[in-house]
């Protein structure tokens, strides 16, 4: 059992390596369009579900407060992002970073690309499978979420 695990790991360790390299690959041209860095362009996926502050966002990528503050103060100068004040009831040192309409646009343009390659690589899957396939991520997902608020 243990080895059939380990090998499942090591093919999840390259299909990630493997997702991580198209996704770069695929978005090269977009983030030239847009003038961002990778590391940018994943600041901006990050806001695009909600807005974060700095310090969410350094813990999410794992790196330091100063690296983050300058890819922020990037995409800020690039109109990608805008500041906002949280409203009376929250702490006002605290600064909202969320995107503005162009860090939409760009996400929608994102999100364009990646469907169509996702929609060509599974055109051939059937509901139920892509169904079992979402249920299993899913449950990983679940998983690792519960594991690294541990690590916090």
């Amino acid at each position: 059992m243990t080895r059939h695990l380990e090998d499942h790991i090591t093919f999840l360790e390259m299909f990630i390596n493997n997702v991580n390299t198209l996704t770069a690959k695929l978005l090269k041209d977009l983030q030239n369009e847009y003038g961002i860095s990778v590391e940018q362009s994943n600041v901006l996926a990050m806001l695009n579900n909600e807005s974060m502050t700095i310090s969410q966002i350094t813990e999410k990528q794992g790196v330091n407060k100063a690296a983050v503050s300058r890819r922020i103060s990037k995409l800020l100068d690039a109109g990608l992002v805008v500041l906002e004040k949280p409203n009376a009831n929250i702490d006002q040192r605290l600064k909202f970073i969320t995107l503005s309409k162009k860090g939409k646009s760009y996400m929608e343009k994102r999100k364009t690309l990646i469907n169509d390659i996702a929609m060509d690589f599974t055109k051939d899957f059937s509901s139920e499978d892509l169904d079992q396939v979402r249920h299993v991520l899913e449950v990983i997902n679940y998983r690792m979420t519960n594991y690294s608020s541990k690590l916090s």
